[in-house]
């Protein structure tokens, strides 16, 4: 596997870094499609990744709707100029001012985010209200996940609630499952549609009562194929694009290459079969127990340690590794391991071509508001 990522003039690049492939990139974007369908259903999340450059890679493709997670995600959209923007994250009062004045500021672009609750929705309406502007809303479901949305029994009482404010437009529902991640694909498939009954029964009592749902967006990345199966929903993978370790076992059979690894150096040898690399917290998701990356050429290692700056591991199979050679390893979890990085090297054909920045990892922005 080593030989797919391996780069010439390895002497010449610093570590920590990540690693990002464009083909790669690109032959995700094409399987998103191919699964999907088309660019139709596809509203793809950006969290992942957070860069203009993937973004205009899928805008090439006929990708024109994306998801985001923050307000720093949200910007970059923007100057990327997409058609449409779902802030999949309910706004705050102070944020949601922000959406607005951006909303204002942008009228060629669709802005939409979501409610779970009658005070937010309240809230909203009264900024709707005093900006003089109409806010999109999509209805968060909580079909299991319990992290956030309103349980779909409890749900119709807010979709009625929408009926009553003209400042208020009923996008749709929106429905993340990441709570579901068998390894095998019947099973997933099998319990993305028991979970996904309740939210069946909720649309048959919004139109059993005159309404409608416009639209209904479905999942995440391990259920992108369970949902794609179903007819007309919208479909938001993220991680598909770069790809990770944990997606990968979970999704053995999955069209998606890793397109993203991260480089790091052997850096001491402080005991018999005991090596330490430039991996700490700082260079990598920690949020999992170790071990948090697969090193190729380690694969077999015991992970025993990570600090700020160092990775420890034991190895004893015979080898003649030194100090300074460079290694390639997978992240686990991809998307907050781009978020470490003020910009990734772009590798084509084994040659460092230049750097992509990552350009919405930063929480915080200068409020217009």
């Amino acid at each position: 596997m080593i030989d797919e990522f391996k780069v010439h003039d390895e002497d010449k690049l610093l570590t920590p870094g990540l690693f990002v492939y464009p083909a790669r990139v690109e032959q995700n974007i094409e399987a998103m499609i191919q699964i999907a369908g088309g660019t139709k259903r596809l509203i793809p999340h950006v969290k992942t990744h957070k860069m203009s450059a993937i973004i205009k890679l899928q805008m090439k493709a006929g990708i024109s709707q994306f998801k985001c997670a923050t307000l720093s995600e949200m910007n970059l959209l923007i100057s990327c100029s997409v058609d449409r923007i779902i802030l999949a994250h309910q706004p705050t009062k102070e944020k949601m001012r922000q959406f607005i004045h951006w909303q204002k500021k942008n009228p060629m672009i669709v802005f939409e985010t979501l409610v779970d609750n009658l005070d937010s929705l309240n809230m909203f309406s009264d900024l709707a209200e005093q900006t003089g502007v109409k806010i999109k809303l999509w209805i968060d479901l909580n079909n299991g996940m319990n992290r956030t949305g309103i349980l779909p029994e409890k749900a119709f009482s807010l979709y009625a609630a929408f009926e009553e404010n003209i400042k208020i437009e009923f996008q749709g529902l929106h429905v993340y499952d990441g709570h579901i991640r068998p390894f095998n694909l019947n099973e997933r498939i099998s319990i993305c549609n028991s979970d996904y009954e309740s939210i069946t029964i909720l649309v048959k009592q919004i139109e059993e009562s005159g309404g409608v749902v416009p639209e209904i967006i479905t999942g995440g990345s391990p259920s992108f194929y369970p949902h794609a199966l179903r007819e007309k929903t919208l479909l938001s993978p993220g991680t598909t694009l770069l790809w990770d370790l944990g997606y990968k076992k979970i999704w053995k059979e999955s069209p998606f290459l890793n397109a993203a690894i991260l480089i790091t150096r052997l850096i001491s040898k402080p005991n018999t079969n005991i090596y330490c690399f430039d991996l700490g917290h700082k260079a990598v998701a920690s949020e999992m127990p170790l071990p948090r990356v697969e090193i190729l050429g380690l694969e077999s290692a015991i992970h025993k340690s990570q600090s700020e700056e160092h990775l420890i591991v034991e190895y004893i199979e015979d080898n003649d590794f030194k100090v300074g050679d460079l290694f390639y390893a997978l992240p686990y979890h991809i998307c907050p391991t781009v978020a470490k990085y003020n910009r990734v090297y772009t590798i084509e054909d084994g040659v460092h071509t230049g750097y992509w920045n990552v350009e919405a990892r930063d929480h915080q922005i200068e409020l217009d508001t």
